[in-house]
């Protein structure tokens, strides 16, 4: 009698081992499916991040384009404003110095004002560069600019009695304050790339006006280069 109630136990037992190990299997192929998805779902944010990358990508190069545009537009008013400088000319300085400028370029003026005995020193008589050319919105001389100062270094050299004054000039595009701060760095710059070349300091000064004493109309490109500009003006003669 004891044997058959352990034999009865024992099968019924067996009986629930099946539905149990089923459900068991259930269970880990849900909770294996549940981690699976998990893994392959992309996560929210990255269509965001991927639509924020594509916007700075599109502002940047519109904005390179854009400064491209307006830098060319004013490099080709630069080469229209060389080209009618006229023919290169040589020019024969008091210490035997020869060089090759424009004809009717800011050297020849120059020279031609210095070497005239009845040429008095004006405060209204200034000199025009004409062949710099700056960074755009910066002090930095573009190494298309030396050989103008090259040329004006070599003259002061040649009048070593001369004392100038140099003036920075902007157009009215911008922030007023700023453009003053601007074409004073600009003005000193050129100052400075003199007095690299043998210029004694002493001989200079400069200062900025900003958008002060346009000389052309600012609503045009070609107005405009024409008032970004150094000036020179001769003080001692």
């Amino acid at each position: 009698m004891a044997d058959s109630s352990v034999d009865s136990a024992a099968a019924s037992g067996s009986r629930w081992l099946v539905p149990l190990a089923i459900l068991g299997a259930l269970i880990l192929a849900w909770l294996l499916y549940r981690a699976l998805s998990g893994a392959g779902t992309p996560p929210v944010a990255a269509p965001v991040v991927a639509a924020a990358n594509t916007a700075t990508t599109t502002a940047a190069t519109a904005a390179s384009e854009a400064a491209s545009t307006a830098a060319n537009a004013a490099g080709n008013v630069a080469n229209a404003a060389w080209a009618a400088l006229g023919e290169m000319t040589k020019v024969k300085l008091p210490d035997g110095t020869e060089l090759n400028v424009p004809a009717n370029g800011v050297e020849s003026k120059l020279i031609a004002y210095l070497k005239d005995p009845n040429s008095t020193v004006s405060d209204d008589k200034w000199f025009d560069f004409d062949r710099l050319l700056f960074d755009t919105g910066k002090a930095t001389l573009q190494p298309a600019s030396q050989e103008q100062v090259g040329n004006v270094a070599a003259i002061l050299k040649a009048y070593p009695k001369v004392k100038i004054r140099l003036g920075g000039y902007t157009d009215n595009t911008g922030n007023a304050e700023s453009n003053v701060k601007l074409s004073d760095e600009r003005a000193n710059a050129v100052m400075a790339e003199l007095a690299k070349l043998g210029t004694d300091p002493a001989r200079m000064s400069a200062k900025g006006y900003g958008e002060e004493h346009p000389v052309a109309d600012n609503a045009t490109e070609e107005g405009r280069a024409n008032n970004r500009r150094i000036s020179l003006r001769v003080t001692e003669k």
